[in-house]
């Protein structure tokens, strides 16, 4: 069986950096992406199989990534797990609203990061 591919989408270079030793280190690939642009063009080209997507970003910001990954065909169904420094949950469910499947709040415990993601992946089967 191949590993699973996902594709981490922040501006931030350590959260990209730990979030990417945190998959790998259980077995998954891993993609990055240092904004929105370079993130939608990532998912139209390797189709991964779960995106963890950063809410706010210069540019273009993490809910009109999601957007933009709904409205099409080819990658509509890929499940995502939004990482937001916002505790508020009108900020958030902006987001779930879009069709994210659940958002974890930084900093956040790497098991819980782990079930998160886990969950949102069972859920594309």
């Amino acid at each position: 069986m191949s590993k699973q591919t996902v594709l981490v989408v922040d501006d931030d270079d350590t959260i990209r950096s730990v979030v990417e030793a945190i998959l790998e280190k259980n077995s998954y690939t891993a993609l990055t992406a240092c904004n929105g642009e370079e993130g939608l063009q990532i998912a139209n080209d390797k189709i991964p199989d779960a995106i963890v997507l950063d809410r706010k970003m210069p540019g273009i910001d993490g809910n009109e990534v999601l957007k933009s990954l709904k409205e099409n065909s080819e990658t509509q169904n890929i499940p995502i797990l939004m990482l937001t420094g916002e505790r508020s949950i009108t900020d958030v469910s902006s987001s779930l609203d879009l069709g994210a499947l659940d958002y974890i709040v930084k900093p956040f415990d790497h098991e819980n990061f782990l079930m998160r993601l886990k969950h949102i992946m069972k859920s594309k089967n």
